[in-house]
C-alpha cells in the first residue's frame, strides 16, 4: 500500500503534499494567504476544505493530471459531498441534470457508470485524434 493509498482525508492529503514539497504549515499558509491556525485545523480535519482557496492550492502544492481529481473528491468528501468543482457544471446543464437524476431513478451500477465513462473517454481520444 502507497502513501497515496492511505491517505483518506482532504486535511492528510495536504498534509502529505506540504511536506513532500518541504513547505511549512507556516510558509504554505502564508503563499495561501490563510493563517497557520486555519491551515493546521484543515490538515486536522477540523475545518471542511476551503472553496475559495482550492484553485490556488492546486497551483501551490504542483497538483496535476488525475491527482486534481482525486483533490476535489477529497475536498468534496470533507464538504458533506458536495463537491465544488462539479456544482457549477450540474448547475449549468440541464442534461447532466436530467441524465443524474435518471441514472440515481433506475440504480445504475458501477459497472455501468464505468462502461459510461469508457465510452465517453473514447469519444473524447477519437476527437482529439481529428483535430490534431
Amino acid at each position: 500500500m502507497t502513501t497515496r493509498d492511505r491517505i483518506c482525508t482532504f486535511g492528510e492529503y495536504i498534509k502529505a503534499r506540504r511536506e513532500a514539497l518541504g513547505k511549512s504549515i507556516r510558509g504554505l499558509a502564508a503563499e495561501l494567504e490563510i493563517t497557520p491556525a486555519y491551515l493546521s485545523d484543515i490538515e486536522k480535519g477540523y475545518r471542511y476544505a476551503p472553496e475559495k482557496h482550492l484553485v490556488k492550492m492546486i497551483v501551490v502544492l504542483n497538483i496535476t493530471g488525475e491527482d486534481i481529481n482525486r483533490f476535489y473528491d477529497l475536498a468534496g468528501q470533507s464538504r458533506n459531498n458536495n463537491y465544488p468543482d462539479l456544482v457549477d457544471y450540474i448547475g449549468s446543464s440541464e442534461k447532466a441534470r436530467k441524465a443524474l437524476r435518471k441514472a440515481r431513478d433506475i440504480g445504475i451500477s458501477d459497472s455501468q457508470w464505468q462502461e459510461f465513462i469508457d465510452k465517453i473517454s473514447k469519444t473524447s481520444m477519437l476527437t482529439k485524434s481529428h483535430k490534431g
